[in-house]
């Protein structure tokens, strides 16, 4: 990480550098440029970012370097049925890990995905943790002992 870079807990007024982020990320997946442009999505993440940094089972966390936020990742303790590696029933998931081009390559992302690790040992009850990520990313993460899983995630969307 660059000397300059601070990595710290976001607060309500980085909602609209966090949407950002988001969009880069979608970018990063392959998302079409117009739908990453649709103010819709975009208003509802502002909305949930606002709200979901005082949620106490997140932790939104962001990296500054030259007094502007560059980086983020965001972690989540979300509940699913206990299980042989959910005893708890809480799983730890992290999404939205991004960085602005101009940044990369600088430890960022990696720094705020150590510190969501940290969160989720020494602050919750999860005993796994679970992320989605792109082939540009998944180094980060290889680093830090994660592995494949043995199946893929699917979807459905839903229209409505």
């Amino acid at each position: 990480m660059t000397p300059d870079a601070v990595v710290r807990v976001a607060t309500a007024a980085d909602a609209a550098a966090l949407v950002e982020l988001r969009a880069v990320m979608f970018e990063g997946m392959g998302t079409p440029a117009a739908a990453i442009a649709d103010p819709v999505w975009r208003r509802a993440a502002h909305d949930w970012f606002t709200e979901t940094v005082a949620d106490p089972r997140s932790r939104i966390v962001v990296a500054e370097a030259e007094g502007h936020v560059v980086s983020c990742a965001v972690g989540e303790v979300t509940a699913l049925i206990p299980g042989p590696t959910t005893v708890t029933g809480s799983v730890g998931l992290i999404s939205n890990v991004a960085t602005v081009a101009e940044h990369r390559g600088r430890g960022l992302a990696a720094a705020c995905t150590d510190d969501l690790l940290r969160w989720f040992v020494e602050q919750t009850q999860v005993r796994r943790v679970d992320l989605f990520a792109t082939d540009a990313g998944a180094r980060i993460y290889t680093k830090r002992g994660f592995t494949v899983r043995g199946f893929e995630a699917m979807v459905l969307p839903v229209p409505r």
